[in-house]
């Protein structure tokens, strides 16, 4: 059986969302508790999107222009004679002791 945990926070609401807080357990005769409980666990996935970073770059160094990329990848390389099977065998094998 999961037990559940407690936490001891105040809790600060203004007056609106007290008020709002209060109506929805009224109307839904749950406990404040419930109702509190609840509208954390629905609305975590908000916080987060809402709280997070945003994307960022990963290094500082500028991207090739898209001619310059265009080129280097048209050109044939030693990878292209490798089959995708070949590669997975590749991909593989261990790491020599």
């Amino acid at each position: 059986m999961k037990s559940k945990t407690d936490w001891h926070y105040p809790l600060r609401l203004d007056k609106q969302d007290g008020a709002a807080v209060a109506q929805i357990a009224v109307e839904t005769g749950q406990p404040i508790i419930t109702v509190l409980a609840t509208s954390i666990r629905k609305g975590l996935p908000l916080a987060r999107e809402a709280l997070g970073r945003p994307p960022r770059r990963v290094t500082v160094v500028d991207p090739l222009p898209d001619r310059l990329l265009r080129r280097a990848y048209a050109a044939p390389d030693e990878l292209d004679a490798v089959t995708a099977r070949q590669l997975a065998k590749f991909q593989t094998q261990k790491e020599p002791q």
